[in-house]
This record gives structure tokens, C-alpha cells and sequence, in this order.
């Protein structure tokens, strides 16, 4: 199998990593009842998925769910990895009819008006993997991914994406913080975007990423007051692995 190392998907290094060739769909999504949603994504969405990983139509799909974020506009995060060098590949796309066979067309439809009826896709966008860092060790995504969304400034992408990976580029062995990721949205581009990069924190567990952030206040040191020259960070979400499906 193929090792893709990248945000949301297979670890195994303890440096930094590019892998160009990879590109991550998001989508943000609001279910409505949200256990309802879960039992909809494991019992069809996973199964179809899974499918069209097998087929080869995309190299992983994840989905993973927001923890204490009532304010947060969105519930769930999907993402399909795909290899970006075959994406242009003719092949058949298959339909949900051919990946759920046990299923009747007329239940797909009921089926389809209830997932509907219950969740609405908030936005969604393209991203590129800048860098990973994980601890040495760790092999396998950690439970916990805290999503930093960044606004870089608009000449300064380059610098920005530098400055972050000087500041981590190794993460110590025992330190709760078990990873870091940076990545680029490259489908739109304008000064009207709320971010234009993301950073992940990873964790094992939601108490350890609470832990660091417990001690007391601290003001930024110079080496951050650069870095805040260089992008806004305009929010903070916090994710939990809920589906992690990979070819």
C-alpha cells in the first residue's frame, strides 16, 4: 500500500513530510440530530465509501466529528484523499445503486430524502498538505485533531508557510501534543476568505489538549509577534475521529 502522510490519513515519520501529489476534499456539514446523521454515515455512507476506495476512485475517506463546538457552524467533517498525478483518469464512477446492491432503488430514495431532510453541507474546499510532524513513534492518526484555521496575509504565503514550520520541527518524545500539520486551500484565493491555511494539533485524548491550555496567561514572544505579522488565526475547532477508512 502506498503511504500517504498527510493530515487525516496514515503517520509514520517524525519529520517533515511533503507528498504534493496528495490533495484533500473537505466538506463541513450540520446535521440537524446529529445521532441520527452517525447511524446514516456508518450504516451507508461507510459502506459506499468504502467501495469506492476499493475501486480506486480515491485513496482514503474520513469523517470527523466537532467536540463542544454548540457555536461552531458545522457538526461533521468529511474528507476523500485522492492521488493528484490520477485524478484525470478516465474510470467509471460508480453509483450508489451499484456500491449498496442489497439495498432497493426505491429505499435509496427514502434513504437519500432522510439524509437530506437531516443535514446540510455547509462549505466545502480543497487543500494541499504543506508539512507534518509527529512524534517519534507515533504510527497512526491520533484520536484528536485541534483545527487551527489561519488567514494568511495575501503576499505572504510563502513566508507565512515557513515561519510555521520553523516553529515545530520536532515535537518530544512524551510531549501530549502527539503531531502537527499545516495545509494550504488551493481551490479559491481573495481577500474575502476567512482562512487560507489550517494547522492541526494532535492529541490522543481531548483532556490532554485542555492540560495545555490550563497554565497561565503569557504574552506573545517575539518570534510569535513575527508570525502574527504574517496570517490572523480566526478561529479554533476541535475534531474527533469518527470514520477513518484507507485503501
Amino acid at each position: 500500500m502506498k503511504k500517504i502522510i498527510f493530515l487525516l490519513f496514515v503517520l509514520a515519520q517524525s519529520h517533515l513530510i511533503f507528498a504534493q501529489n496528495i490533495v484533500l476534499d473537505f466538506t463541513f456539514i450540520k446535521a440537524e440530530n446529529i445521532a441520527e446523521y452517525d447511524d446514516q454515515l456508518n450504516t451507508y455512507f461507510k459502506v459506499a465509501n468504502q467501495k469506492m476506495i476499493d475501486d480506486g476512485q480515491a485513496l482514503g475517506w474520513h469523517v470527523w466529528k466537532v467536540i463542544n463546538g454548540p457555536q461552531t457552524p458545522f457538526t461533521h467533517v468529511a474528507v476523500t484523499t485522492y492521488d493528484l498525478d490520477k485524478m484525470d483518469e478516465d474510470y467509471k464512477v460508480s453509483s450508489w445503486a451499484e456500491r449498496l446492491p442489497d439495498i432497493t432503488e426505491d429505499h435509496l430514495q427514502l434513504i437519500g430524502q432522510s439524509i437530506n431532510a437531516n443535514r446540510k453541507i455547509v462549505f466545502s474546499t480543497t487543500v494541499l498538505n504543506v508539512a507534518e510532524v509527529m512524534q517519534t513513534g507515533v504510527t497512526t492518526i491520533p484520536d484528536i485533531a485541534v483545527m487551527n484555521l489561519m488567514k494568511a496575509k495575501q503576499d505572504k504565503y510563502k513566508s507565512y508557510e515557513d515561519f510555521e514550520k520553523s516553529m515545530t520541527k520536532s515535537i518530544p518524545t512524551g510531549n501530549p501534543r502527539k503531531g502537527w500539520s499545516l495545509a494550504r486551500r488551493i481551490d479559491r484565493v481573495g481577500t474575502e476568505m476567512s482562512w487560507t491555511h489550517f494547522t492541526v494539533d494532535w492529541y490522543d485524548k481531548y483532556s490532554d489538549f485542555l492540560k495545555t491550555t490550563t497554565g497561565p496567561a503569557w504574552d506573545a514572544d517575539k518570534s510569535y509577534q513575527e508570525l502574527m505579522k504574517l496570517r490572523d488565526l480566526t478561529d479554533r475547532v476541535v475534531l474527533e475521529k469518527f470514520i477513518f477508512l484507507n485503501n
